[in-house]
């Protein structure tokens, strides 16, 4: 069976946690992080356009209730079965990965996870480079309380399962997820079990959170996790689901980007973007309980505020690292932007790697980016930069 990925050379950068891993997924090459495009904000007038310039494209949802995958295996018609998992005619020369985060705990719905084997045969075919398991939401906050969903013990249950189920008879490389709002004490007990279990390849779910201060730490753990444990020539990084920009304000012409700080922080592999959700009423599984643990409700009601549509057309700067706010009205659109942005994206990774071969190194490159001079940036580029083991112990400490 084929879970994990052979890696034929990897490059590390000294200072930071950008690297070069050279390896092959089916007869698809990868020589550098690799940005995806997005299948959700993509015609086909711009696929015929941008599609040449990526090797791969993505597609992630959240399932929000459970009743989600019962309304799919009652369901018959292959049209609702292909946009159920975002398949596009046109877009079959190109490959394909899907990702689900599910926001509720399977466990209170079947005893076992066999149970689902039904849901993973049906997305073995639609996901054509790589296969996911689903994420799960751990907690949520509503109303200043927070309530769990499932706990590490139940998770981690869920993964092994899910894993075997997708394993039997697989002919791709399996990803288990790495929650990048789990706790640093958490996080150490899930990578450890993975590595004794010799799963190397790992997709964060950022859940629309940004590269940031907090996110860096939790990656900084995980990555020295691996290289303790002498794996890190092994592993390969899928991180989506990203925040676009650290920081965003109408009122202001830029913004400070994420999404383009993942190769440095250890991506190989870049996802698609997501904004945070926001909660005015409990989301699922939490209704009808007042322990703080999850129940089974189904009642998730998301806020929605109009957002003018010139605010979220920002177009990432190559030079100082901004995004921006577009006045061409043609780019307003989110199907004209989103791939735009992936296109010129893609792009930066293949100079930082081109600088990075023949400097060794990247701190230089992003030294003359405007963005890390802006106080909103904060301390983005030291902490970027600062790779090291020297901090552990604090970490085990927290």
């Amino acid at each position: 069976m084929v879970s994990d990925i052979n890696i034929n050379e990897t490059i590390e950068d000294k200072k930071s946690w950008f690297n070069i891993k050279r390896f092959r997924i089916g007869n698809v090459p990868f020589e550098k992080p690799e940005k995806s495009l997005d299948v959700k904000n993509l015609d086909r007038p711009t696929f015929d356009t941008l599609g040449n310039d990526f090797k791969f494209c993505e597609a992630t949802k959240i399932l929000k209730s459970f009743k989600n995958l019962e309304r799919l295996s009652e369901e018959s018609e292959k049209q609702k079965i292909d946009y159920f998992f975002y398949r596009r005619e046109w877009l079959t020369n190109l490959p394909n990965v899907v990702s689900f985060t599910f926001e509720f705990n399977p466990f209170n719905y079947v005893i076992s996870v066999d149970e689902l084997s039904w849901f993973f045969d049906q997305y073995y075919p639609y996901s054509k480079l790589i296969l996911t398991v689903p994420n799960i939401r751990l907690r949520c906050r509503v109303n200043k309380k927070t309530y769990e969903i499932i706990g590490l013990p139940d998770y981690i249950k869920f993964v092994d399962a899910a894993f075997k189920i997708l394993n039997d008879k697989n002919s791709k490389p399996i990803f288990v997820p790495v929650p990048i709002k789990m706790n640093l004490k958490k996080l150490r007990e899930l990578m450890e079990h993975y590595l004794k279990e010799e799963r190397y390849c790992f997709w964060f779910d950022f859940e629309g959170q940004p590269i940031s201060e907090m996110s860096l730490g939790r990656l900084r753990h995980v990555f020295n996790i691996i290289k303790k444990t002498e794996n890190f020539d092994r592993t390969v990084s899928y991180f989506t689901n990203i925040r676009r920009e650290k920081l965003s304000n109408s009122n202001e012409l830029t913004s400070v980007a994420s999404d383009a700080l993942c190769a440095v922080a250890g991506a190989n592999l870049i996802g698609v973007n997501r904004e945070p959700m926001r909660y005015f009423t409990l989301p699922p599984d939490t209704q009808n309980k007042t322990s703080g643990e999850a129940g089974k409700g189904d009642a998730t009601i998301r806020a929605a505020t109009p957002v003018d549509p010139s605010h979220k057309a920002r177009i990432f700067n190559r030079e100082t690292y901004y995004y921006v706010k577009t006045t061409d009205s043609g780019l307003f659109p989110k199907n004209k932007y989103v791939p735009i942005n992936a296109a010129i994206l893609n792009a930066e990774f293949k100079t930082q790697t081109e600088y990075f071969l023949q400097n060794m190194n990247v701190e230089n490159l992003l030294n003359q980016k405007a963005m890390f001079k802006d106080e909103k940036a904060g301390d983005m580029l030291r902490q970027l930069t600062s790779k090291s083991t020297s901090s552990e112990k604090l970490t085990d400490f927290i």
